[in-house]
């Protein structure tokens, strides 16, 4: 995915029409028939490793749905330890996510206003020490349950699963999670490996998207993609 404009000048971020746009409107069609819009959700973006696109793709997905969705759409960056999001926006990357975890802000402080219509982000925050520590007692949970008082979709941009157990902790405060990969790019068993975390942990994989960074397009695939189903049926038999 191409790199969007800053957003701090109001200018249109990338073409709704576009290949890449379509593209992204398919995936949001195809997950409306798997969770009703209607009712209050919230996603998790996520991949085994780092570079598979997962940020730009959040970013994107989020405008698509803030543009056709008649709701209200935030975009967190939860990925503490690497954040990028705050950077697009131009934006303060702390007081954020990690400061309304431990109660140093209140969440309605710490979330900023777009130049796009139905779309706030949420910054990844700045604490002291471990970011493991931010994560017990369901607290990404109870967040994310007060945020749905004011939005409809909220959407996590989470670390990658296979170095960090960080995304472990927004299995239970979210309906799904959307898995990423690089088309040609990421090794098999790296990618089989991040899905045997999810599910260990029970997390529901909804799709997996497959990131043709040559193309410049996200492709969805259901949970049969990388031959993850068929394995699953070949340890049973």
């Amino acid at each position: 995915m191409s790199e969007p404009r800053n957003l701090a000048g109001g200018g249109q971020m990338f073409d709704i029409e576009s290949p890449m746009a379509i593209e992204l409107r398919r995936i949001m069609i195809r997950l409306s028939r798997q969770l009703d819009f209607d009712r209050k959700r919230a996603l998790m973006i996520t991949s085994a490793q780092r570079g598979e696109g997962k940020s730009l793709f959040s970013l994107h997905f989020s405008l698509v749905l803030a543009y056709h969705l008649a709701k209200r759409v935030l975009l967190v960056d939860a990925d503490v330890r690497r954040p990028v999001q705050h950077g697009v926006f131009d934006v303060e990357l702390s007081p954020g996510f990690a400061n309304a975890l431990v109660g140093e802000v209140a969440i309605g402080k710490a979330v900023k206003q777009t130049k796009v219509k139905n779309l706030d982000f949420l910054p990844a925050g700045r604490i002291e020490g471990n970011p493991s520590r931010l994560f017990g007692e369901n607290r990404v949970r109870r967040l994310v349950e007060q945020l749905h008082g004011t939005y409809d979709i909220v959407l996590l941009d989470s670390p990658p699963v296979v170095p960090v157990s960080d995304p472990l902790h927004y299995i239970d405060a979210v309906d799904g999670c959307l898995y990423m990969v690089m088309a040609g790019q990421t090794p098999r068993d790296v990618s089989k490996r991040g899905v045997d975390i999810l599910r260990s942990a029970g997390g529901n994989i909804l799709g997996v998207i497959a990131n043709n960074l040559g193309e410049v397009m996200p492709y969805y695939y259901d949970q049969k993609y990388y031959g993850y189903e068929s394995s699953k049926k070949a340890r049973k038999a």
